[in-house]
């Protein structure tokens, strides 16, 4: 059977499809198909009509409704197949909206497209944005921002949306005095690196009762749904690496997916903005060197949280069950909602 190495799908500036792989056994034939929804190559149901047939492993597929996401199905030669779409999904006003379908976990399982969906907030999109994102079927939404945050900046997804929104407030001890500086336009961090570190750390040493409650919505709401904060890169990214490490994906390809973080958002308009309107404690203005690593993400920041989990618990399947509320009965069934 064949070993995918890898599949990339993206669109091209006339936002037809590029979808470029990778296999061990490179120059058989490979069959596309393509449906706007992904259960249907979950189902068991026939694919349909082709969209392409290639024995290279790149290939431009047509897009026939640019409003519409779309998935594929590669139908290999030798009887293997796999699903893929594009992880990132152009949105004009969320630029760190993602899909957390295709990664592999243990067994040779992956994640389901279109199921879980990480994004930054929603409350600037576009109307095109909105009608794009209404067409994911997305039904419940987990936002980890603070009241304050809801409040200034609403979710808007239109006055007739049936999206149901747990309010899921993530408030990790020492970055309170440093989102008060940051409204106040005043920070005083030194090392601000060492800072998200900590910052980190204290999301699995204070907030697992938030995340406890994510996956409490991800076992009784088998459907579509969103988890999302301000810039979608601390709060929804452990958020976000919880849910791969809970459903069996390896830790590598965990720091993979947070690090798209920095490919997603603008990094360097929001550092001019920043730099602009906020100083230190003595009043002068602060360097890039200081507010870029708290714009970006590393992965020692995403380790921190996993080093926090392994000194504090015995093993993982301590920390699920105990942090968590996770035991081995509910991990497998959260495996069959969202691995194929």
């Amino acid at each position: 059977m064949l070993e995918l190495i890898s599949c990339l799908v993206e669109h091209n500036e006339d936002k037809n499809y590029v979808i470029r792989w990778r296999s061990a056994t490179p120059g058989q034939k490979v069959t596309i198909y393509m449906s706007d929804d992904p259960e249907h190559f979950y189902s068991g149901r026939p694919p349909g009509l082709p969209v392409a047939e290639t024995n290279d492993e790149v290939v431009l597929v047509e897009n026939p409704d640019k409003a519409t996401r779309h998935y594929f199905l590669l139908a290999f030669e030798n009887g293997s197949h796999f699903v893929s779409a594009e992880r990132r999904l152009t949105l004009q006003g969320a630029p760190n909206f993602r899909d957390l379908g295709g990664y592999q976990a243990h067994g040779g399982r992956h994640l389901k497209w279109g199921r879980i969906y990480r994004s930054s907030k929603l409350s600037v999109l576009s109307a095109t944005d909105i009608d794009y994102v209404r067409r994911l079927g997305i039904k419940l939404i987990c936002d980890f921002r603070q009241a304050v945050e809801q409040e200034l900046e609403p979710t808007q997804l239109g006055d007739d949306s049936d999206l149901m929104i747990a309010n899921l407030p993530i408030s990790p001890g020492s970055s309170q005095s440093f989102m008060a500086g940051l409204y106040n336009g005043v920070i005083d961090v030194q090392d601000s690196a060492a800072f998200m570190e900590t910052m980190n750390r204290e999301l699995v040493a204070t907030q697992m009762p938030r995340y406890a409650s994510m996956f409490e919505y991800l076992l009784t709401h088998d459907q579509r749904l969103l988890l999302h904060c301000a810039s979608g890169k601390d709060r929804t990214g452990f958020g976000a690496a919880l849910i791969l490490d809970v459903l069996g994906v390896e830790e590598d390809d965990i720091v993979t997916d947070y690090l798209l973080t920095n490919a997603c958002l603008p990094l360097d308009e929001e550092l001019e903005r920043l730099s602009s309107q906020v100083t230190d404690a003595s009043g002068s203005a602060l360097g890039h060197d200081i507010l870029r690593p708290m714009l970006e993400v590393r992965p020692e920041y995403i380790l921190a949280c996993f080093k926090e989990i392994r000194e504090r618990y015995t093993s993982k399947q301590a920390f699920y069950q105990a942090a968590l509320g996770l035991n081995e009965a509910k991990i497998a069934l959260l495996r069959d909602h969202y691995l194929h």
